[in-house]
């Protein structure tokens, strides 16, 4: 495992990139975002994920990035999306329910796969998360381990989006054209492309059937211009 060091972090021209390789979670918030359930069956194709992977221009790429979903409930399959970047020299990281900590099996396995992956591990600290969890185990190991975990606070800034849509107020700050940090974009199971530099709803900004460039030079033309109709627009796609 890795500290989470991103010598371009700061630089608006980079990207933290994230694979949601699947929306499946062992749990059912009543805030997911992501509108998760225990029973969803689609998932990333890792085929035409390699093939746009190399369209990656790797010097814009600051991070790599895995969640869901939850993740530790298929490991096997971010394994792969992972071993698809592995050789890369960026600093990769998790997010995570923390749920696998309430097994001694489970907390091994997680673990193992953080080790052989280099994962900054960042942890979910919501109440309602943490009914699930056990959280001596979870404090033990950032307590332990302070440059490899981050634990999140109780409080949380919930986005409009998933089961919140159309239920929670927000106000937009234009952080999408403010942004002064490497710009977060995530992959969806079904290809969409989230820009997540957002108060609101997340943006789709195009998909894994266009090339890295296309995409690129897509969002940095609505971060001067507006990104118009395609805000609280997550089910546009392009």
């Amino acid at each position: 495992m890795v500290q989470l060091n991103q010598a371009d972090s700061h630089n608006p021209l980079m990207y933290d990139l994230s694979f949601m390789y699947s929306l499946r979670c062992n749990l059912k918030c009543s805030f997911c975002m992501y509108t998760c359930y225990p029973d969803i069956d689609e998932i990333l194709n890792l085929n035409k994920l390699a093939i746009w992977i190399k369209t990656i221009d790797m010097d814009k790429i600051a991070s790599f990035g895995i969640y869901g979903g939850e993740p530790s409930i298929l490991l096997n399959g971010y394994a792969k999306c992972m071993d698809l970047i592995s050789y890369l020299d960026r600093p990769h990281f998790i997010i995570t329910n923390g749920t696998w900590s309430t097994s001694l099996t489970k907390t091994k396995e997680f673990l193992d796969f953080c080790t052989k992956y280099k994962m900054y591990i960042v942890i979910s600290g919501t109440p309602e998360h943490r009914i699930y969890q056990d959280r001596r185990i979870i404090e033990t190991l950032a307590g332990k381990y302070p440059n490899i975990f981050r634990l999140k606070s109780k409080k949380e800034n919930y986005h409009a989006m998933g089961r919140l849509e159309g239920k929670l107020p927000f106000n937009c700050t234009q952080k999408c054209m403010l942004w002064k940090k490497a710009i977060r974009i995530a992959i969806l199971p079904d290809g969409c492309i989230l820009f997540q530099n957002c108060d609101g709803i997340y943006p789709v900004v195009g998909n894994i059937n266009e090339s890295f460039c296309e995409i690129d030079t897509r969002i940095q033309e609505m971060r001067k211009n507006g990104f118009n109709e395609r805000c609280l627009k997550y089910e546009v796609k392009i």
